[in-house]
């Protein structure tokens, strides 16, 4: 007990280095709910910080804590200060103490995991024993971080990239996730439209036309993903047979005239100025289409089908 006394000590908060890591762990939402508890209960856990040798202190556990008094504008404030004397035991102790309070996300765990196993100090085997979790649970959160590219991890880190919404782009191809990640960014994407549109992506049989949408215009990208699930749906007896070469085909032309329809109402609305700065690319549209329709008159000579004959397949998505 006495031992545990002296652990205890007053820290000023601008003193006290953020923990990255941890803090990827903690959203707006928890430092404002933190605040609210500290104002009405007062502190009821001291954070822990580790005592470097060349004088730093540095957050282990109460990254929260320590952001949400900042705000308040407290000043100083009771914590436990443990002695560190390398880079390795800090995130030892960090990975223990998260482990004990199971607050942090398999983001922010993958990173301390892979910093314990990177000194080689460490194996995998021990790091699963000493937090009690088993081998594949390690092999796990370091995987998500080995997949993971480092831009993106950057993200995460700036706090511009939501840590869960980072967990499914690592489910990505790693050459587009940096692409894909800053279009999540910049168009506000929340998690529950990035693990839609990741889910759709790796899909067997997904159109190359909406995987190159989903990385330009993910969230126009959105709206296309009811018709491919749609495609799956309405297929009869016979449509069961066919080979996937062929269903990947079927999913690009129904895929192909909702764009086709949702190009033709927004030509009609607008305007010549706005039309000029697309000309280049209406043209090029336009050379597209005209070889696409020689090339469907073709086969549909070859198979004896009208070309002018209206199909209800065409008709059922509003053509």
């Amino acid at each position: 007990m006495e031992r545990v006394e002296r652990l205890i000590t007053q820290v000023e908060t601008a003193c006290v280095k953020d923990n990255q890591v941890l803090s990827l762990s903690v959203n707006r939402h928890d430092v404002e709910r933190c605040a609210r508890v500290i104002r009405e209960y007062g502190l009821l856990t001291p954070p822990v910080v580790g005592d470097f040798p060349d004088g730093t202190r540095m957050v282990l556990s109460g990254e929260c804590e320590f952001l949400a008094l900042r705000e308040m504008g407290v000043r100083s404030v009771e914590a436990v200060a443990v002695s560190v004397l390398e880079e390795q035991d800090s995130s030892k102790l960090a990975l223990l103490l998260a482990s004990l309070r199971k607050s942090p996300n398999a983001l922010s765990e993958g990173m301390l995991v892979a910093q314990l196993v990177k000194t080689g100090q460490y194996t995998q085997s021990q790091v699963a024993e000493m937090l009690g979790k088993s081998v594949s649970w390690v092999n796990k959160r370091i995987s998500l971080i080995t997949r993971l590219h480092p831009a993106v991890q950057e993200l995460v880190t700036l706090r511009q990239l939501c840590p869960h919404s980072a967990q499914e782009i690592a489910r990505l191809p790693e050459e587009i996730q940096h692409n894909f990640a800053t279009k999540v960014v910049q168009e506000g994407l929340p998690k529950s439209a990035v693990e839609i549109l990741v889910e759709t992506y790796n899909k067997e049989g997904c159109p190359d036309s909406f995987k190159e949408q989903m990385l330009e215009h993910p969230r126009h990208a959105l709206e296309k993903i009811a018709d491919i699930r749609t495609v799956r749906t309405i297929r009869n007896r016979k449509e069961k047979d066919i080979p996937p070469s062929g269903q990947t085909l079927r999913n690009d032309l129904v895929l192909l005239l909702r764009c086709i329809s949702d190009a033709q109402r927004q030509l009609g609305g607008l305007n010549h100025p706005s039309l000029l700065q697309q000309r280049s690319l209406l043209a090029r549209s336009r050379d597209a289409l005209i070889r696409f329709v020689s090339l469907l008159d073709f086969h549909l000579e070859t198979m004896e089908v009208s070309p002018g004959k209206p199909g209800k397949e065409a008709a059922s998505y509003g053509h």
